[in-house]
């Protein structure tokens, strides 16, 4: 989706705010396990804005008491990705299904905050341009944003750049209106931030 399609009309999608005075903030290291070696992440969903074909996801955390987030877009729709018990490429795969969104100074904050927490350095801000990558589903059932529950999707970044290319998970739970960034290698943590900081030094 492009950034028009995005910033269109609001009589064409339903927007569902969580004011921030009624949402809570935690520091989004609060679930990290030294003992499990991954530097997993989770924020908090603010506001729900619902197009016709996706979910616009602001999300925000605190990061050493500072407020930290970005805005995430996914498809509302996403096949099964593991089919009796196997997973179905075909069915559970979505190109180009989430984008990611800087919001400015508290995504600056974020990248920031996430190259620390890898263990990363990068003195760059959020990438301006948004970022759409593929997905994968990790659930059994479709994915359907639209009604409550736990949704499990993988995600490839910068599939056709050898040097950049990298993966990550996001957990999407809308029940509890929350979103977690989890690790799949830790040799992805330098290609994460330049991805997301306009290929900033790391």
């Amino acid at each position: 989706m492009t950034l028009f399609s995005f910033l269109y009309s609001c009589d064409s999608s339903h927007s569902s705010p969580a004011a921030n005075d009624t949402i809570e903030l935690e520091e989004i290291t609060t679930r990290i396990n030294p003992a499990d070696g991954w530097n997993d992440v989770f924020l908090k969903i603010v506001k729900d804005q619902k197009t016709d074909s996706s979910h616009i996801y602001t999300v925000k955390g605190l990061y050493k008491e500072q407020v930290v987030g970005l805005q995430i877009e996914v498809n509302s729709s996403i096949g099964a990705g593991i089919v009796d018990g196997k997973p179905n490429v075909n069915s559970g795969t979505a190109r180009q299904s989430v984008h990611i969104r800087s919001m400015g100074a508290e995504s600056d904050a974020f990248v920031k905050a996430l190259a620390e927490i890898y263990g990363r350095h990068t003195v760059n801000a959020f990438r301006l341009q948004p970022l759409s990558v593929t997905a994968f589903s990790l659930n059994e059932t479709p994915v359907n944003l639209d009604k409550s529950g736990y949704y499990k999707l993988k995600l490839f970044l910068e599939e056709y750049d050898e040097d950049l290319y990298s993966e990550v998970f996001l957990n999407i739970n809308t029940e509890k209106k929350e979103i977690e960034i989890n690790e799949k290698d830790w040799e992805y943590r330098r290609p994460i931030i330049e991805f997301l900081s306009d290929f900033g030094k790391t």
